[in-house]
């Protein structure tokens, strides 16, 4: 893993204490800025992508047909890292309609236990899969970072469901997801002969998640949430895939649960706004892409009739003419 990584995760750990310590508020955001703006992008390096030759589909094949029997899987450690592996896949059909489905089928069932989805959690948030090729231009292992994202958020739910929080590390996993939204900027959504990307419907799912988890702190959701922010402003190339939608329906849902949340998001928007207000009109497609992106988020936080009062009235007090 890249060293730079390995820094920014102790320094996203020490923003958090100092966080929940009451040290840090205010300057949260531009601090989490400073950190993104000082990563160092690094050239594209070849991407080792599973091979379906090596037996996945009789995996899917031999899980699929315990499932039609609604038999239980008991999957050793091996076989299930093989089997994640192949979120990685450019494949859909092994991708998609394989792995992610067959996973997500084993917990609608029941067929996977408790310790079963802890470790999913574990493989699902390791390093080497949420930061693989990350700070490299966009490369085909976006599949298997989306990928991991998308399905942790869906464990995480099923583990809520079952009432086994208690037995997630979740300041680790807190600090992993804060560190891959600082470090992913792959906004691609649909691939043509590869399907879907979607990394940043994926993170949506995730924080969304998060921020329904009883046993997650305040602060860890108000960090959460100030991350996405700063990451949002930094990105230059488009969200068009719906992702605004999901993003408005996260927000909302996350301010109308304390007031605290309402603020942070309010301070966050009007300083983005300032900042947007001090450019002059943007001459570059980076430029425009940063300017556009905002007001598609806007413009999906004005259509949700649930949103506070407060940020109702701030979002229809703002124009922008230079689109």
């Amino acid at each position: 893993m890249d060293e730079q990584i390995g820094e920014l995760q102790r320094q996203l750990a020490a923003l958090n204490t100092d966080l929940k310590a009451g040290t840090v508020f205010q300057s949260l955001g531009p601090r989490l800025g400073q950190l993104m703006d000082g990563l160092h992008r690094r050239r594209r390096t070849p991407v080792t992508l599973p091979d379906d030759r090596e037996g996945i589909e009789d995996l899917l094949g031999n899980l699929r047909e315990k499932l039609d029997q609604n038999q239980p899987l008991h999957l050793s450690l091996q076989d299930l890292d093989f089997l994640l592996r192949y979120l990685a896949s450019p494949d859909p059909k092994i991708r998609y309609n394989g792995v992610n489905f067959t996973v997500y089928d084993a917990l609608q069932q029941n067929a996977l236990d408790t310790n079963d989805m802890v470790t999913l959690v574990n493989f699902l948030s390791r390093d080497n899969v949420l930061f693989n090729h990350i700070l490299e231009p966009t490369n085909a292992a976006v599949f298997g970072r989306a990928g991991s994202a998308s399905m942790l958020a869906v464990v995480l739910h099923f583990i809520a469901e079952n009432d086994a929080q208690g037995m997630v590390d979740y300041q680790h996993l807190v600090n992993q997801v804060a560190t891959y939204i600082c470090l992913e900027t792959d906004t691609r959504g649909f691939i043509n002969q590869q399907g879907w990307a979607h990394a940043y419907a994926a993170i949506l799912d995730l924080l969304m998640v998060l921020s329904e988890t009883d046993s997650l702190p305040r602060a860890d959701k108000l960090f959460l949430l100030q991350v996405l922010i700063e990451r949002l402003k930094r990105l230059t190339t488009p969200l068009i895939y719906g992702e605004n939608d999901r993003m408005a329906t996260y927000f909302v849902v996350l301010t109308n649960r304390h007031p605290l949340y309402e603020t942070a998001l309010l301070n966050a928007l009007k300083q983005w706004r300032q900042t947007v207000a001090r450019r002059r009109r943007p001459d570059s497609l980076a430029g425009w892409n940063q300017f556009f992106n905002r007001k598609r988020l806007a413009d999906a936080l004005r259509l949700r009739q649930d949103a506070s009062p407060k940020l109702k009235k701030y979002l229809n007090s703002t124009i922008d003419f230079l689109g």
